[in-house]
């Protein structure tokens, strides 16, 4: 993948920094390059206690520069399904997400994050259904909340 350009005003605001300049990741990393964006006069910055986050190639909170593959909608898919599949296949997705948040999903009005697009992949392959069947369509993004 490539990286992402984005600016300061696209980070959400509960977005954490890392002030951990010594880390090998550092520079590959959202959190400690936001850090390096945000303006030396802005008094409160919302960051990672240093004393827990020790960094490192293994670290638990490194956050990708490049941009990943999100889907939008997956309407297509039920056309290519026969209705039980279809069926169950709801079924499974109602579960995980609820269901104003299936149908949300379902007509692209949020973005699914690689994640999501996984499972949904093994539950058209439980199903019965074809696992590769595209979702509606497809946008490179910064994943900040994963």
């Amino acid at each position: 993948m490539k990286k992402s350009a984005f600016q300061l005003s696209d980070v959400p605001g509960n977005f954490p920094l890392c002030l951990n300049e010594s880390c090998p990741q550092a520079k590959k990393c959202l959190h400690y390059m936001v850090r390096k964006m945000v303006p030396s006069n802005q008094l409160v910055l919302h960051v990672f206690n240093p004393e827990a986050v020790k960094g490192g190639e293994d670290c638990e909170h490194f956050r990708s520069l490049e941009a990943e593959r999100y889907a939008y909608g997956f309407e297509g898919m039920q056309s290519n399904m026969l209705p039980k599949q279809y069926a169950a296949f709801k079924e499974l997705l109602v579960a995980r997400f609820s269901r104003n948040r299936f149908f949300v999903r379902r007509r692209g009005e949020f973005p699914i994050p690689p994640k999501e697009q996984e499972y949904i992949r093994k539950v058209l392959q439980q199903i019965g259904a074809d696992p590769e069947m595209d979702f509606d369509r497809y946008e490179e993004r910064i994943n900040w909340t994963d």
